[in-house]
């Protein structure tokens, strides 16, 4: 699962990501500013890359700022009553999940950011063990991207409607195999334009990478 992440690089990074994959659609046409996030956490506001017309991702993107922490169009509810833990969205059952399977099919997402964190058990077959906090980061790549969905609700508490995000987990590849039972999927720019694309490989994608792609050390 992913429950923390960060995103330390300037806008400017994503955009050279893109250059060749999708272009950047800014309001006034400037790149704006972002502050440097640390950690993110459910139910904080957090950047989301989004296609401005989901049937044609190449002709252009936005950088959002959304929720994390999923709400489905269907919830009629106060924000506080959706119980469901939606910080994640399992790959193997993302199209079939009552909360996901629209967004998959219609409202895709890619997450940036610069690394994550994964609390690491001690002692794997002691439950009571103390956790070694992890920061995870791709090897090679100042950035990268979470595969993820978002949609859009409107809670009876909200003024307006409210947009929210999820992740896409699966199991772990070889460099989290020790850390935790599973991990985000993690997409470089070019699979991120793929996973935007609704008539691309979809849930393909969702899988974790080969040994060396990550890079965890303990964070003291």
């Amino acid at each position: 699962m992913c429950n923390a992440f960060g995103y330390t690089q300037p806008v400017a990074r994503l955009v050279a990501d893109f250059e060749s994959l999708a272009p950047f659609v800014f309001e006034g046409g400037r790149i704006p500013n972002l502050e440097p996030r640390d950690m993110f956490r459910p139910t904080n506001h957090a950047p989301v890359i989004r296609p401005l017309d989901p049937a044609r991702p190449a002709a252009g993107v936005e950088l959002v700022e959304l929720r994390w922490w999923l709400i489905p169009f269907f919830h009629k509810g106060a924000v506080k009553d959706w119980k469901a833990m939606c910080t994640n969205a399992r790959s193997e059952t993302i199209d079939t999940t009552p909360a996901f399977r629209e967004p998959y099919k219609r409202r895709r997402c890619v997450v940036p950011a610069t690394h994550f964190f994964e609390w690491k058990k001690l002692e794997p077959d002691n439950p009571k063990t103390a956790k070694q906090k992890m920061r995870i980061t791709a090897a090679g790549h100042e950035a990268f991207y979470f595969a993820g969905l978002w949609d859009r609700a409107k809670p009876a508490d909200a003024e307006g409607p409210m947009e929210t995000f999820t992740i896409a987990t699966c199991a772990p590849g070889p460099d989290m195999a020790e850390i935790h039972n599973r991990q985000p999927v993690i997409l470089d720019a070019a699979r991120a334009a793929q996973w935007l694309a609704l008539d691309g490989p979809g849930k393909a994608l969702l899988h974790a990478g080969p040994a060396g792609e990550l890079v965890a050390v303990p964070d003291v």
